[in-house]
C-alpha cells in the first residue's frame, strides 16, 4: 500500500501521515462497530499514522479496537473536547483516556474555538499544556473556523497545534457558493494568511474540510475535483497535515494517492 509523507507537525515533536484518518462518520451514519472500524484502522495504519476524533464522535471505541492490533507508539491520536472550562477539559481527558484504553494521548484539541471564546480558551490550554509535564497528553492546541482564532493562535505559546478550514479557494464551485464555504469570519484567502502566519510561529497546521461542505446538515463535496483539490492544500508550505473523513480502505487508498499524485 502507498504511504502518505511523514512531516514534523510544526514544533510539537510529532512525525505525522500528510494524511489523517478522520472518523466523524464511523458512529453515524455508518454505525460501524468497534471491530469494524478497529480494522480499518489498523489496515490504514500502514500508509496513514494520524488518526483523528473527537469526545462527541462516538468513535474512541474504534480507536481503542485499532491500538489493540497496533503498537501504540506507531500511530499518533488526536481527539478533541467540546469543554469549556479547565475542569470539563480534564475530565474530558480523562474519559478519552478511559475509552480510548490507552495511557496517553498525542494530541488533545479544544474543539470549535469561535472569536468571542479566545481569551477563555487560552485559561484552558494554559491547564493542558502544564499536563504534558505527566505525560498523559504530548501536544495540545485548538479546532476552529475563525480566521481571527487561527490569527491569534501564532501569539498563544500555549498552543502546539491549530487545526482549521483550508479549502481550495480557486475551484469554481466554492466561488459560486460562497455561503456553504463554513469560515466563521473572512475569506478563504484571509484564512489562508492567517494559517501561514501560525505555522510561521512555529505551530503544527492540520487542514480539515479540505473538500469544502456545510457545518450543519450533511456535508457535501462542493469541489469539482477532489484529487485536485487535495493535492492543492497539500502542496501549501503552511500546512502540515490533511485530514478527511474516510470510510475505507479503498478511500484511504485514493487519498494517499491524491497527494502523492503532486
Amino acid at each position: 500500500m502507498l504511504k502518505a509523507p511523514l512531516v514534523n507537525l510544526g514544533k510539537a515533536g510529532l512525525r505525522v501521515s500528510k494524511l489523517g484518518f478522520g472518523m466523524a462518520d464511523f458512529e453515524v451514519p455508518l454505525n460501524l462497530k468497534p471491530e469494524e472500524g478497529g480494522r480499518i484502522l489498523m489496515e490504514s495504519k500502514l500508509g496513514v499514522n494520524f488518526w483523528d476524533m473527537s469526545d462527541d464522535y462516538g468513535s474512541h471505541p474504534h480507536v481503542a479496537s485499532a491500538l489493540k492490533l497496533v503498537p501504540r507508539r506507531e500511530v499518533v491520536v488526536c481527539t478533541k473536547t467540546s469543554a469549556r472550562s479547565c475542569g470539563q477539559a480534564q475530565k474530558s481527558l480523562k474519559n478519552s483516556l478511559k475509552e480510548l484504553d490507552t495511557d496517553y494521548v498525542d494530541v488533545f484539541l479544544l474543539h470549535y474555538v469561535t472569536s468571542d471564546w479566545i481569551n477563555g480558551s487560552r485559561r484552558v490550554l494554559k491547564t493542558l499544556n502544564d499536563l504534558k509535564t505527566t505525560g498523559i497528553v504530548r501536544a495540545v492546541g485548538l479546532s476552529t473556523h475563525s480566521v481571527k482564532v487561527v490569527r491569534e493562535t501564532a501569539r498563544f505559546d500555549e498552543v502546539d497545534v491549530v487545526m482549521t478550514i483550508c479549502c481550495n479557494a480557486g475551484q469554481a464551485m466554492i466561488r459560486r457558493f460562497p455561503d456553504n464555504v463554513p469560515l466563521d469570519d473572512g475569506s478563504i484567502e484571509e484564512m489562508f494568511d492567517a494559517i501561514r502566519l501560525a505555522h510561521e510561529s512555529g505551530k503544527g497546521v492540520v487542514a480539515m474540510k479540505v473538500l469544502g461542505g456545510r457545518v450543519k446538515g450533511p456535508a457535501l463535496p462542493l469541489v469539482k475535483n477532489y484529487r485536485l483539490s487535495i493535492r492543492a492544500i497539500a502542496q501549501f508550505g503552511f500546512v502540515d497535515a490533511i485530514v478527511l473523513g474516510m470510510r475505507s480502505l479503498d478511500q484511504v487508498k485514493k487519498n494517499v494517492e491524491a497527494i502523492l499524485s503532486g
